[in-house]
């Protein structure tokens, strides 16, 4: 039976004023379907269908339109149609250039003329040259789609083309994990993970399939393709005596059996996207003390699968990116963080809650108050090795907080685990571990930094010494600590320091002269220390 064509269409009454604008050659190409279709594309186009648009959004922008008109190609369409007048007032030329080069018609309509009548009368024709094929292939479609709508999984959709073609079935997913399988699949398991370097391609409307054969078998790869990426593979297991080009009946359920295995990977994409949000979040509440009640929060932790009645201990982890000039983007590389962080988990037997915001990683980890150190550093010995050899350019610094039982620890564990990360950067530069009980100065030299009196002691003496230094070149803070370190040995700080006595001993009275302190008086040394100890402490001095 004559398959409708684009030129077919163009005989029509109701075309009459239409202009094509690219060569006559390519209105050959067939109709299966007809469609009205704006900006943007996406998945909503299938080879073979004729598309009507009006180019919404096209009228100051002639690249997007040229876009749109690519991506349209892209998918395989038959041809577009576009009316003229109020969005777009004229074709650009480019994208007449484009349609050309593919052989794509380029219909111009006028405005005033009626999508639904062209609708209309393309798939009243469609309907009189329906075959047997075409009739078989809306059932198959029907039925494979209704199979998933009612919950059916991978599993039950490989059963039903094991039954429906006695081909046993399986279903990887993108990491080429098994996610999916029919009766009898052993063998094809064994063969599918030791494939043969040649293969051969079968040609199919969604893609080239892949036929692999063994000494005993032949293996079939049917891609499956959903929100614009590839999800895995349908395998199938043949004969060695079948032929790479399968019987038209088998050849259209099992395209029809991709598409629904697609709309199951959305599925189950879609699923887990939302229970990864929510778990994110609840742990994020959790840590930032927003969860007001333990029999609020209990309900969804027990959904969640999580535990709270165990002690945990808090560890943040924040990458050390360095400063660049152009824009960088690490959302995937922290993806993998993630990943490596409950890989770690699953090799040690460990039990771990972990979440992700913005760029720092906070993470939960099941241990008794008298192990935690111990679990904690082999927590991070394993993933901080597994990361190094991944992402040899993206240290982490990591704070640990404290061991805590109860839902309002978790807000505790992890300010005490932030704050040990902070004091940690700060006092050892990147790529370390801080215990917040190893912090305790710090934190006390954090809060006396903020009292007045005090701020006013340290500027005092530290504005002098900083300007010496920077007008001089000598480090007067190096010499004082070298000084202390020392016991204020003389001889022996001037050997460490590689200097003469006298020149240390210039340097020390030079001090003494900038403070006003004398180094020999217990109080102004305790003074000029601690002044030292909170300058540092806020990281403005080495």
């Amino acid at each position: 039976m004559q398959q409708l064509t684009v030129r077919d269409i163009l005989q029509w009454d109701i075309m009459n004023e239409a202009h094509v604008l690219t060569p006559e050659h390519s209105l050959d190409n067939p109709v299966e379907w007809i469609s009205v279709i704006e900006v943007p594309v996406e998945n909503f186009v299938h080879s073979k269908e004729l598309v009507l648009s009006t180019a919404v959004g096209c009228s100051d922008n002639p690249a997007l339109f040229t876009q749109f008109l690519k991506e349209l190609i892209h998918t395989g369409a038959s041809a577009l149609a576009v009316a003229v007048g109020r969005h777009l007032k004229e074709i650009p030329p480019e994208a007449i250039l484009v349609a050309s080069k593919h052989k794509v018609p380029l219909i111009e309509l006028p405005w005033g003329i009626r999508f639904s009548n062209i609708i209309h009368q393309v798939l009243r024709t469609l309907d009189q040259q329906q075959d047997p094929w075409t009739t078989y292939s809306k059932e198959t479609q029907e039925e494979l789609l209704q199979l998933i709508l009612q919950g059916a999984n991978l599993n039950r959709l490989a059963t039903v083309i094991y039954r429906k073609l006695a081909y046993p079935a399986l279903f990887t997913n993108s990491q080429g994990d098994v996610c999916g399988r029919s009766p009898q699949t052993n063998s094809l398991i064994d063969h599918f993970t030791q494939l043969p370097a040649t293969s051969f391609k079968i040609p199919s409307a969604h893609g080239d399939w892949l036929q692999h054969s063994t000494n005993s078998h032949s293996l079939i790869e049917i891609p499956i393709h959903s929100a614009r990426k590839r999800q895995g593979s349908l395998w199938l297991q043949l004969p060695l005596t079948s032929t790479p080009s399968f019987q038209k009946k088998a050849h259209i359920f099992l395209e029809h059996a991709a598409t629904a295995a697609a709309l199951c990977f959305l599925q189950e994409s879609v699923a887990l996207e939302t229970e990864l949000r929510l778990r994110n979040d609840f742990l994020w509440n959790l840590a930032k003390g927003k969860t007001p009640s333990i029999e609020a929060a209990s309900p969804q932790a027990e959904a969640l699968g999580y535990d709270l009645s165990i002690p945990y201990v808090c560890i943040v982890g924040s990458p050390d990116v360095p400063p660049s000039p152009q824009p960088t983007n690490h959302h995937q590389e922290y993806l993998h963080v993630i990943e490596e962080i409950q890989f770690t988990a699953r090799t040690l037997g460990e039990i771990v809650l972990t979440t992700r915001h913005l760029n720092q990683f906070i993470i939960y980890l099941n241990t008794l108050p008298t192990q935690a150190i111990q679990r904690v550093q082999s927590f991070l010995d394993l993933l901080d090795s597994r990361l190094h050899e991944r992402f040899p350019d993206l240290p982490l610094s990591w704070g640990i907080g404290e061991n805590r039982v109860g839902i309002f620890s978790f807000h505790e564990g992890y300010l005490a685990a932030y704050s040990a990360l902070t004091i940690g950067r700060r006092q050892k530069g990147i790529g370390h571990r801080s215990f917040y009980m190893d912090t305790g100065l710090y934190r006390a030299l954090d809060q006396l930094a903020e009292h007045p009196e005090m701020k006013e002691i340290t500027n005092s003496a530290m504005h002098h010494l900083l300007d010496y230094s920077k007008q001089r070149g000598i480090n007067l803070v190096a010499t004082f600590n070298a000084y202390l370190r020392n016991q204020m040995n003389v001889s022996q700080t001037a050997r460490e320091m590689n200097l003469h006595r006298q020149s240390l001993l210039y340097r020390l009275r030079k001090i003494e002269s900038l403070t006003g302190r004398s180094l020999f008086n217990p109080d102004d040394l305790f003074l000029l220390q601690l002044s030292i100890k909170l300058w540092q402490c806020k990281g403005e001095v080495e």
